[in-house]
């Protein structure tokens, strides 16, 4: 118990610390723009991996019969829209 505590107070103080340099915020804020020869403009401009994202949507074909009669739900499969 006393071990979570201490560890809790030093998270606590270390976060104040971290929070109270200004210069923190500009060394963040510098690495994260898009300028030409930055370490996040590289990254962007050839990423090592190519990320897809695929979105399926689904159409209820018989909206009456299952709001209304409690029949089981036809879905018709609509996509996928990749990203």
């Amino acid at each position: 118990r006393l071990a979570v505590i201490v560890f809790g107070l030093f998270t606590l103080a270390v976060g104040i610390i971290l929070s109270s340099i200004p210069w923190l915020d500009y060394i963040v804020l510098k690495n994260l723009r898009l300028m030409n020869g930055s370490l996040s403009y590289h990254y962007w401009q050839k990423p090592g991996i190519i990320r897809l994202t695929k979105i399926y949507i689904f159409n209820v074909t018989n909206p009456e019969g299952f709001l209304n009669n409690g029949e089981k739900p036809r879905l018709m499969e609509i996509g996928p829209f990749v990203y």
